[in-house]
């Protein structure tokens, strides 16, 4: 019997929510820039939240994406798989529920995710508490 499977099929969105601001808070200690987290569910049904972010470098996007898969590890929330490490223009870390994907500015700007997904609402994370809102965007 695999336990993350079983683990990850068991969170709530309370809890995957809660994880998803958690990694958000992460990110900005790490001096991540533009941090961005998406409630995705209810658009694609593989995922829960998608988290962007923006790094500097090369070398502090993947510095946060391996500082990232880190602190994700005592949650249990198995990796599926990952992209652009050696690269580290775009890094994305696929946790099933959270997808992380981390960014050079320029590739963000190029790959403009905010747009793609501009209907997903929004995860409010305040970055100096551990208090969160779940706000829908207005569809203009």
């Amino acid at each position: 019997m695999d336990l993350n499977v079983n683990s990850q099929a068991s969170r709530g969105v309370e809890q995957l929510e809660l994880i998803a601001a958690d990694t958000a808070r992460f990110l900005f200690d790490q001096k991540a820039d533009q941090i961005l987290v998406l409630r995705v569910r209810e658009m694609i049904h593989i995922s829960s939240y998608f988290i962007l972010a923006s790094g500097r470098s090369a070398r502090q996007v993947r510095t946060m994406g391996d500082s990232v898969e880190r602190f994700l590890k005592p949650m249990h929330l198995p990796r599926i798989g990952f992209h652009g490490r050696d690269d580290s223009r775009w890094y994305c870390l696929d946790h099933g529920e959270i997808v992380i994907h981390l960014f050079e500015e320029e590739a963000r700007e190029y790959y403009d995710l905010e747009n793609l997904w501009v209907k997903a609402p929004r995860l409010e994370v305040d970055f100096m508490s551990r208090a969160i809102t779940s706000e829908p965007e207005d569809a203009a």
